[in-house]
């Protein structure tokens, strides 16, 4: 265990105290002449150490890690070693720590002292000493302090339990005092050392200072020194001085206070009466010379006897006394050595006052120096400062712009960007306004579409029916008639998508939903050509799938399904890139939706841009009968030997067989071959040229589909370099897109000729040099002789990348088609889509196979609608042979837009805006650690008085802006003439409202409010141009939805008309007389009955018995009667309105009651529609055959 000899030495417990002054008795003198010397030490630790170590009972003293187990020094008796803990072994400053400990059980005697003196002063206890710091900061017990000496001074002490700025009258109470009694200023400590706790030793030493003025003036008892008499744990030693290390403050000297006070009094320090314990220490300092003296004389005779005793004994153990020799040396060198530092000591404070003088006078004059050269070099200075200043603005803003949570600070200091906010929030609530009304305007147009298809539905009943009338008509004989008859009774029938009854009508809108989810929802899809890639997929399918998905777009021939399309494309990107580890593998891959970007790019408006532009070029080189761009020198070698043959006639003397190299080394075909190369450069040069001028020409789709290709790579290879990854967007438009035109360029339609082999030849060679600059690649030894165009590859490549670049940056699919989400809202025709039964079918059990690959989540609409639809129908080949033939499905949207929802969430949004503004307008008042300490704070005279004063600055700013339409429409949103208090009052209701909707958390101190507001100014520009885009495109919505409307109500009313016309042709009998009547028949009896009494229906009337209807398969049963009795019960069929019917049904001519209902027409269709086969009457009474009762009425009032 290392150790270290302390400066200062606390002695073991004391020696006996003699009798008397005068009795004497023998001291260590080492021990009396270290307590003296360091008893006028020149450090204030060292002195309080020499006065504990002359005490009586010293050996109650205790300091944690300091007396604990203490040794003493070598050859130091009654000096205690510091002795490292072995808890402590990794702790460095091990010695200044304990050295701390001491200063911290000081400090808690001394806080203890006052303690002892205020209590004995005010008579009461107060707090205890690790407490009294926190309680002394209220004034209370300075004020009874100040009272008990001085009462006329303390008028009332103000006595709350929470610390509240009035607490400082209690001190001043104090202050008042302390000046009445005449303490010096020197001693005084500040209000906020107090009240803030800046300097609470200064607090003490005051406290110190005032009990020896009172205790001199006999105002008060004399404070007593507690050093050694009290303990306190290791913690609170701990905690003591880690406040002191926080505070930073000078630990003023308690031991000179008194020294102190009478030099500031210029008083005489008068010495207390001492004590016993004084008097004895006193006595032994004044005889101490006599002792030590008459102790060495004892010793030296001792010393004398044992000499002469042991002379001999000493010769002999010479070696021996040479070490004693050197210890002796050794002691007074270190007693010459202490001496020296004890007069230095004695010096130090003169020192110390003459080194701070000198270091006083030279750090004014090179503060003036300073000075005078900042005066000289004033313009500079201004300079460095604005920089600065430019500098620190510079990162808070960087702070609100890249940071997280901007802090409120943050947000204060640019809170003035938003000033001009007022026009800007105008805007949004106008934004917001004319969404409500596209929203009420959608439901409207909602409601008319369900409208239209009812009335469409009863459209179709009715001319239904009306074939049905012809039939009855065209039915004469009873065999035909009893078939027909037949077929009414019987339900059902073979599967069609387009027949007229409720499950087919259902079954065909369920896939048109399907359909709709397909075009409109991206994913799907993308997902399915992934699953389709990764598994073994017969061609033919994939061929049947990319048919369907290319009709389903309409081939992009319209701008809605462009987009979609291209919509699709962006997602399979993505798709496929989940399942991909490399670039390169990216480029090999044969991805399915890839194909339908080839398919797409050979459309009406890409064939034209790639007519335009290639087609000059391939005419250039196909017009030129001696191009020739072979670059392979046996091949130049052996055409050369033909074109000599072909020529003379004659076998040419050239050799046939030889090698590439023995080609190259003749000197005409080596001209030939220099010749083709420079031929090749020159005519790629054109055609890369061609290219890139062609960018603005350039079709939107394949822009973008580079586009999003770069932005998936990007995400995907973090790591990949920028010029990688323009090599794979250049393979896609180069390769995918630009080489197959210009290879064949007949398929492209980029010309109407044919191309000979040599000419195919030369575009091959130009598009093999195109491609190899495409992706950056040189030539390699595979392509030996193409290595001299190396040089010019690296340089086109440059240049094409940069084309790359330029091809990609573009806007975005809503801006450049202007679409957005109410687009297939306002259209007033839905999205038709021409398709066969049997792809319909197919692409339904596509579907149904990967359906939990597709759509893993159990609520997805897909999945419902699949759901729905149940089994997918299987087709025998007569039936697939006619589901052959192309169907119409009118594509429509299986969830409405929810307006209600959608009406919430605009409410919430504009809630949201105004929250922000009332915010800001409370930030421009109050500062706070948070949002919610502000909100939480209370409001003041002065915030009322500045808010008032912001608000009529506003006024002004604005009288000449606003208009009296603008303040009449928002004046639920006028705040200046709100006072504070209700501002703060209404956004803490709607803060708690937003967290109610779950917007903001009171988690984060309501940050997100503030990160909006922070967006709102790095946004600002932007997102008035943005504001100021969307306001003008849902103002052209709202045109939309006003024509969709006019048009949905003109076909309303067209319906209407149609269905009257449609009544009036049903009544109308053309062609047909007046039914003869048989006499004396049932029927007579009953027209005949009606005519007399003036009841006859204008469309007629017939009555049955009941069992005439049951015979005839109409009537079923009745409650209550059997078969052998429906000869005495009638029925009546009457009908004097247009289509509406009145049934009466009577027991021997006696109504029974609740006999009697009404019949509509339109409603006995709607439930033929619905398949309901058997209808029941007069509440369930009767049941009959809805089909023979619709033949029954046809028969009788229409035919």
């Amino acid at each position: 265990m290392s150790s270290t000899i302390l400066d200062s030495p606390i002695q073991s417990p004391t020696s006996p105290t003699p009798p008397n002054h005068r009795q004497h008795n023998t001291l260590p003198r080492r021990a009396s002449t270290s307590q003296r010397d360091l008893s006028k030490s020149a450090v204030p630790e060292l002195r309080r150490l020499s006065t504990l170590s002359g005490r009586e009972g010293l050996s109650d003293l205790t300091i944690p890690t300091i007396t604990e187990n203490a040794e003493d020094v070598t050859g130091l008796r009654g000096r205690i070693r510091l002795q490292k803990d072995s808890s402590r072994r990794n702790f460095r400053n091990w010695m200044d720590h304990q050295r701390k400990n001491i200063q911290a059980y000081e400090y808690l005697c001394h806080i203890g002292e006052a303690k002892e003196w205020i209590e004995a002063c005010i008579a009461e206890e107060i707090d205890p000493i690790a407490e009294l710091e926190e309680s002394l900061r209220n004034g209370i017990v300075l004020a009874k302090l100040a009272k008990s000496f001085d009462p006329s001074v303390v008028r009332r002490i103000f006595t709350a339990s929470t610390l509240q700025f009035r607490h400082s009258d209690n001190i001043n109470f104090f202050f008042m005092a302390i000046r009445r009694v005449g303490l010096p200023d020197i001693f005084w400590f500040e209000l906020t050392d107090l009240y803030e706790k800046k300097n609470i030793p200064r607090v003490i030493y005051c406290i110190h200072a005032l009990s020896h003025l009172l205790s001199r003036r006999g105002l008060t008892p004399r404070i007593r020194n507690l050093l050694g008499k009290l303990e306190f744990t290791e913690e609170q030693l701990s905690v003591t001085q880690r406040g002191l290390d926080t505070s930073g403050v000078v630990m003023p000297s308690f031991a000179n206070v008194g020294h102190a006070l009478a030099a500031e009094l210029n008083e005489f320090v008068e010495e207390p009466e001492e004590t016993d314990e004084e008097k004895n220490r006193r006595y032994w300092q004044e005889n101490l010379g006599k002792v030590i003296r008459c102790q060495a004389a004892f010793r030296t005779y001792l010393a004398r006897r044992v000499l002469l005793e042991r002379r001999q004994l000493h010769k002999n153990a010479e070696p021996f006394i040479i070490r004693v020799q050197a210890l002796a040396r050794g002691w007074f060198l270190r007693r010459e050595w202490q001496e020296r530092v004890r007069q230095m000591e004695n010096l130090e404070r003169w020192a110390i006052k003459l080194q701070a003088l000198s270091r006083g006078a030279i750090a004014r004059r090179k503060f003036q120096d300073r000075l005078e050269y900042f005066r000289k070099n004033i313009e500079k200075v201004v300079r460095i400062q604005s920089l600065y200043r430019a500098k620190k603005d510079g990162d808070a803003y960087r702070s609100l712009t890249i940071g997280s949570n901007p802090p409120i600070g943050t947000i204060k200091n640019f809170i003035h960007l938003l000033n001009d906010s007022y026009f800007d929030f105008e805007e949004e609530i106008e934004l917001e306004r004319v969404r409500q009304v596209v929203i009420q305007r959608i439901r409207t147009n909602d409601q008319s579409e369900i409208l239209l298809n009812t009335l469409d539905i009863k459209i179709a009943l009715l001319v239904k029916n009306r074939i049905t009338l012809d039939e009855v008509i065209a039915v004469a004989n009873p065999k035909k008639r009893q078939r027909r008859l037949s077929q009414l009774r019987s339900s059902g029938g073979s599967f069609a998508l387009k027949s007229l009854d409720k499950e087919s009508r259902h079954r065909l809108e369920l896939y048109q939903q399907f359909f709709y989810l397909l075009q409109t929802q991206p994913s799907y899809l993308a997902r399915l050509f992934f699953i389709m890639n990764k598994t073994r997929v017969p061609e033919k399918t994939k061929k049947m799938v990319e048919g369907v998905v290319l009709t389903l777009f309409g081939y992009a021939q319209n701008a809605r399904e462009e987009f979609l399309l291209l919509k699709l494309f962006q997602r399979s990107m993505w798709e496929e890139l989940e399942s991909v580890d490399t670039l390169q593998e990216f480029m090999r891959g044969n991805f399915m939706f890839m194909k339908l970007v080839v398919h797409y790019n050979r459309g009406a408006k890409e064939r034209k841009f790639l007519r335009d532009l290639l087609g000059p070029l391939v005419k250039h080189v196909m017009e030129d009968d001696y191009m020739d761009l072979e670059t392979d020198p046996l091949v130049i070698y052996r055409t050369l030997v033909n074109a000599e043959e072909l020529r003379t006639g004659h076998p040419s003397s050239r050799p046939t067989d030889l090698s590439q190299t023995e080609a190259l080394n003749d000197p005409e075909i080596r001209i030939a071959f220099i010749h083709h190369l420079q031929r090749l450069r020159k005519e790629t040069e054109v055609f890369l040229n061609a290219i890139c001028l062609s960018l603005p020409k350039m079709p939107y789709g394949i822009r973008y589909i580079s586009r999003e290709l770069k932005k998936a790579l990007v995400k995907k290879f973090p790591n990949e370099s920028e010029d990688a990854v323009m090599k794979v967007v250049g393979h896609l438009v180069y390769y995918r897109y630009l080489n197959p035109a210009i290879v064949a360029p007949e398929g492209f339609d980029v010309i109407e000729t044919v191309v000979s082999p040599m000419q195919r030849k030369n575009l091959a060679e130009i598009s093999k040099m195109l491609n190899q600059i495409s992706v950056g690649r040189l030539f390699t030894d595979e392509n030996m002789y193409l290595q001299p165009l190396n040089e010019y590859v690296t340089y086109a490549s440059n240049r094409f990348s940069g084309f790359f670049t330029a091809v990609t940056e573009i806007q975005d699919p809503e801006m450049f088609f202007n679409i957005d989400e109410y687009n297939d809202l306002t259209r007033t025709h839905k999205p038709i889509i021409y398709i066969s039964p049997v792809e319909v079918f197919s692409m339904h059990e596509m579907i149904v196979q990967r359906l939990d690959l597709i759509v893993p989540q159990p609520n997805d609409p897909l999945r419902q609608i699949i759901t729905e639809l149940g089994d997918v129908p299987s087709l025998d080949e007569e039936q697939n042979a006619s589901a052959s033939n192309e169907i119409s499905l009118t594509l429509t949207n299986r969830h409405h837009v929810d307006s209600n929802h959608k009406s919430t969430e605009v409410d919430i949004s504009q809630l949201f805006m105004e929250t922000k503004r009332y915010i800001l307008s409370i930030l421009r008042v109050q500062t706070g650690k948070n949002l919610l300490d502000i909100l939480v704070s209370p409001v003041t005279h002065q915030d009322e008085q500045a808010y008032a004063d912001l608000c009529q600055g506003d006024r002004q700013k604005n009288n000449g802006h606003s208009s009296a339409e603008s303040s009449e429409r928002h004046v639920m949103h006028d705040i200046t003439n709100m006072k504070f208090t209700e501002l703060k009052k209404l956004t803490l209701q709607n803060v708690l409202r937003l967290e109610a909707e779950g917007k903001l958390s009171r988690q984060n101190n309501y940050q997100d409010i503030l990160n909006a507001i922070a967006v709102d100014i790095r946004n600002k520009h932007l997102r008035r141009v943005q504001r100021q885009r969307e306001l003008k495109q849902i103002k052209q919505t709202l045109t939309n939805l006003d024509e969709k409307r006019t048009y949905l109500d003109d076909q309303i009313q067209s319906y209407n008309d149609y269905i009257d016309v449609c009544m009036q042709q049903l009544s109308t009998k053309k062609g047909k007389k007046s039914k003869l009547v048989l006499p004396f028949t049932r029927q007579y009896f009953h027209v005949r009955e009606l005519q007399r009494s003036g009841r006859a229906p204008k469309f007629g009337s017939y009555k049955y018995t009941a069992q005439r209807l049951h015979e005839k398969g109409v009537l079923l049963s009745i409650d209550g009667y059997s078969p052998k009795q429906f000869d005495k019960i009638s029925f009546t069929i009457a009908s004097d309105e247009l289509g509406i019917f009145t049934v009466e049904a009577a027991y021997m001519s006696v109504s029974i009651p609740g006999g009697q209902m009404e019949l509509r027409l339109e409603e006995l269709l709607q439930s033929q529609f619905n398949k309901i086969q058997v209808m029941s009457l007069f509440d369930g009474v009767a049941k009959v055959n809805l089909n023979l009762l619709i033949f029954l009425i046809n028969k009788k009032f229409f035919v």
